[in-house]
């Protein structure tokens, strides 16, 4: 073929990939709320997913930089109680709580801390019990705003604003229809940092899909929980018990 020849063939080729590229680009994303459906009858169900109004589920703590490991213990309740305690040998406890008003952490190095501020709502969003369904009332809005990739996978990235004005966003693989992950500017005591999660090795428990693999990634660390069970059940009250420390300064807050 001649270099002239050649030079048609390729033109050709393009014009007849100029389509399907328009296609391509013009092509609707799918609702964000649509996205959100699928993602919970693929994991089991709105009736399974409030059926039960507690579970705890428990597994490990890894965090490979600071050679850290542990194991891992998260009880969750309706409408929106959380601790989760990490137990690390040698070390010792570090817990985290929701009690529906007060956000706070315990831990050997640092002792009892309120959390206050931003960072308490954002606990506060985190905290709903269902917060999967995307249902909450302190959600202003959800768009679907293009297709990415995580973890290998791509993904609808669904940008979700908080009527705080705080925004997150959440990924919905285009194959499967799960939630693999996430991204959003998590507050801290050490301020505002960049956060990327990833869910990944859904298994069945209960009639639920959970990821029993979790990886956070902050600062340039990862944080990988994995768990191996959840227990589902009627609430159990001992499990938020907040500690005497935190108690105390709970106790003291001024009353408004």
């Amino acid at each position: 073929m001649s270099a002239s020849a050649r030079r048609a063939a390729l033109a050709a080729a393009a014009l007849a990939f100029l389509p399907s590229l328009a296609l391509a680009q013009t092509t609707p994303l799918p609702a964000a709320k649509d996205l959100v459906a699928k993602h919970v009858v693929a994991i089991g169900g709105r009736e399974a997913i409030l059926r039960h109004p507690f579970f705890r589920a428990k597994g490990t703590f890894d965090m490979p930089a600071a050679g850290m490991t542990g194991q891992l213990e998260v009880a969750a309740a309706q409408p929106n109680l959380v601790l989760v305690k990490i137990t690390i040998p040698g070390m010792g406890d570090m817990l985290q709580g929701f009690d529906g008003t007060n956000a706070w952490s315990l831990d050997p190095m640092q002792g009892p801390r309120l959390i206050e501020g931003e960072e308490l709502a954002q606990m506060a969003d985190e905290a709903e019990f269902a917060s999967v369904l995307r249902e909450s009332p302190s959600i202003a809005s959800m768009e679907t705003t293009e297709i990415v990739t995580l973890g290998g996978q791509q993904c609808y990235k669904v940008k979700i604003v908080r009527k705080s004005g705080r925004e997150t966003f959440d990924c919905y693989a285009v194959d499967s229809g799960l939630l693999i992950g996430g991204f959003a500017k998590q507050k801290t005591a050490m301020g505002e940092v960049e956060a990327v999660t990833e869910y990944s090795d859904y298994k069945e428990f209960n009639g639920i899909k959970q990821p029993a693999k979790v990886t956070l990634t902050m600062m340039g660390q990862q944080q990988v929980m994995e768990f191996t069970s959840y227990e589902y059940g009627l609430i159990d009250a001992a499990a938020f018990t907040v500690p005497a420390p935190v108690a105390t300064l709970i106790s003291q807050k001024p009353k408004n």
